[in-house]
């Protein structure tokens, strides 16, 4: 079963890859279909054969900094070859329009980038990227999707070769090198929630009551980004409700915190603009942009259905991923049916970066193959 969920992990990613390399290789050459499964079959010949590297030891650690180095250079020449203003992704636009409102006392969330668009994410998703406004450019954020990546397969103790080939993976990525140039940062918000899984599952030696504020306040901080990434903290709960590693009460206390430390994030935007808050907030904003709420909550609810095929912790990665993928998929089957092919897919009426939500915890699944860490319990 494990190995089917790796195929499936797989074939999602070359998926996603896939429509990346289509989408924007049509716009250089009729041939992009051709071109498109040739660099997929290449994308995938690096994780197929990643066993083959024979480095020793010394070399292999060292070679993962020099790749992740590499593509920083190289993407901080892209930078300064294209400018944020040309973009037709709005991403950076959208914090810069929002940190500029607030500090020139505006209310945020009437905030508007340079393509019209309003801020949809969650405060604390600003709030992280507070540090990268100010350096005057946000493709940094997008890079330190990378290192937080990295930073997962040493703390998780992957093998080398693995190592290895997962920053291989990413950085070959269709997907991050168009995240990169258009200054998103999916990937790097995705990650982080893949990372705060992990040290939960890590940190449950801790005494309860610290383990429960600590993360309690790191999962509301998160969760506080986009809507959506309450799925893999969703899947987290049944896997510790099901197990009996966390009781009814422990679960009640966790969750008092995590909604206190994610109202906390609203504060500094809500005071002195409470009114406007009513009529303007992320929560209208994200479920009239995305689909209508009925198929959001919808796509909640589905979540529920991992507690009949969850068992190992690993388990929780493969789920979150793939229900992510799943309600993405919904959110652009929705769009196919109501606005057709072309305009959905190549019109951009549906935005396939969503897409990308879904591929740290593949990534992370597949890279952790059959390697078995110890009991979640011990």
């Amino acid at each position: 079963m494990k190995n089917i969920k790796e195929k499936i992990s797989i074939v999602i990613l070359l998926i996603i890859n896939l429509f990346f390399l289509v989408k924007y290789v049509e716009r250089v050459t009729e041939y992009y279909l051709a071109i498109s499964v040739i660099i997929s079959i290449i994308y995938y010949s690096i994780y197929h054969f990643r066993n083959l590297i024979k480095f020793k030891v010394h070399y292999k650690k060292f070679l993962i900094f020099f790749i992740a180095v590499i593509y920083i250079i190289f993407s901080v020449i892209l930078f300064n070859l294209i400018l944020q203003p040309s973009l037709n992704v709005d991403r950076f636009s959208v914090i810069t329009s929002f940190w500029d409102s607030y500090f020139n006392s505006g209310y945020v969330y009437n905030a508007i980038s340079h393509l019209g668009n309003m801020p949809g994410p969650m405060p604390f998703y600003f709030l992280f990227a507070l540090p990268f406004y100010f350096t005057g450019e946000l493709g940094f954020f997008s890079l330190f999707g990378l290192i937080v990546f990295v930073v997962i397969l040493k703390y998780s103790k992957i093998n080398l070769n693995n190592q290895i080939a997962g920053v291989l993976l990413v950085t070959c990525s269709a997907f991050y090198l168009w995240e990169t140039i258009s200054r998103s940062n999916i990937f790097t918000n995705s990650s982080l929630i893949v990372l705060s899984i992990l040290f939960f599952i890590h940190s449950l030696n801790m005494k309860k009551n610290r383990h429960l504020l600590i993360n309690g306040i790191i999962i509301g901080l998160l969760i506080s980004t986009r809507n959506v990434l309450i799925i893999p903290y969703i899947i987290l709960s049944i896997y510790l409700l099901k197990n009996k590693i966390y009781s009814m009460r422990d679960s009640l206390k966790i969750i008092l915190i995590i909604f206190t430390a994610f109202v906390a994030t609203f504060l500094p935007f809500v005071v002195n603009h409470f009114q406007e808050f009513l009529e303007m907030n992320p929560f209208i904003i994200q479920s009239s942009f995305l689909m209508p709420s009925w198929l959001s909550i919808f796509c909640i609810l589905l979540t529920f259905l991992s507690f009949y095929f969850i068992k190992e912790k690993e388990d929780i990665f493969f789920y979150s991923g793939f229900f992510l993928f799943t309600t993405i998929m919904i959110y652009f089957i929705y769009h196919l049916i109501t606005d057709g092919l072309n305009a959905t897919f190549f019109g951009s009426r549906a935005d396939i970066s969503y897409f990308i939500l879904c591929t740290p915890f593949f990534f992370y699944f597949i890279l952790k193959g059959n390697e078995r860490n110890s009991s979640l319990q011990s």
